[in-house]
């Protein structure tokens, strides 16, 4: 599944995608263990697809239109900091 089609859906189309995929890989791994599965190939793409929709949940999830922003805080300037520590010394000595 292609992340272009994964953003097309809602949150719990993903969701359940998500289960479905579980669901299989891990019927899949039966079959392996057991010698049963002759396209082991499917396993590999089952895994990807679950990190896709994992990754694309997540972004859903943290969405600028759901979380706000926080804004940055104000760094000093390296000779604000200097200027500082110079006056405290200067107080230290007095």
């Amino acid at each position: 599944m292609k992340p272009v089609e994964i953003r097309k859906l809602t949150a719990e189309e993903i969701q359940a995608k998500l289960s479905d995929n579980r669901e299989e890989l891990m019927k899949l791994r039966f079959q392996q263990v057991t010698g049963q599965l002759t396209d082991t190939s499917r396993l590999r793409l089952l895994r990807r697809d679950i990190a896709r929709l994992e990754t694309i949940a997540g972004e859903l999830a943290a969405s600028p239109v759901l979380v706000e922003k926080e804004e940055p805080k104000a760094k000093a300037k390296p000779r604000a900091k200097a200027k500082a520590k110079a006056e405290t010394e200067k107080e230290g000595e007095a």
